[in-house]
């Protein structure tokens, strides 16, 4: 079994932390061990890459990318308006972290709990927690490439 650290489970957003930031980068941590990282820029550009994540020694993250998607958001949707390209992906990401909750947070950010990475994911190097419910179902990619059914379930359940 891979080690995952559950402080990550759920949604990190770098937007409440770049007040006016022409771009956003999100992280999204499944609790089982699957993710997917977001970038959305002002000039309409979504680049979703999917990952399988874990923490194989204290303080350090692995995101094994195995899905990319990238093309444009639409004004009236959350998800792709148009996919320029839609792919296998083979990359591994290693950064140390550091989650930090509690302690005065940066103007914006609500008083969220921050993920601070060694190296930018997305082109963001900190994230906010966002206090929400995450699945599958919210990953922008899920419509373009669904995910495979999981283990004991039928397909299309």
């Amino acid at each position: 079994m891979t080690p995952l650290d559950e402080r990550l489970t759920g949604l990190w957003d770098s937007a409440p932390l770049e007040q006016g930031a022409m771009e956003a980068s999100a992280l999204v941590f499944l609790p089982d061990g699957r993710g997917w990282s977001r970038f959305e820029s002002f000039s309409s550009e979504l680049s979703v890459g999917r990952f399988h994540w874990s923490c194989p020694g204290p303080g350090l993250l692995e995101l094994r990318y195995t899905w990319r998607v990238d093309g444009q958001w639409g004004p009236d949707a959350d998800g792709f308006a148009a996919v320029d390209h839609s792919g296998p992906a083979d990359e591994l990401v290693r950064t140390g972290y550091r989650v930090d909750g509690g302690a005065p947070s940066p103007p914006g950010a609500g008083g969220a709990a921050t993920l601070t990475l060694d190296h930018p994911v997305e082109f963001a190097h900190a994230f906010a927690r966002q206090r929400r419910p995450v699945g599958p179902a919210d990953d922008p990619s899920a419509a373009v490439v669904p995910y495979p059914p999981g283990p004991g379930t039928a397909p299309g359940s």
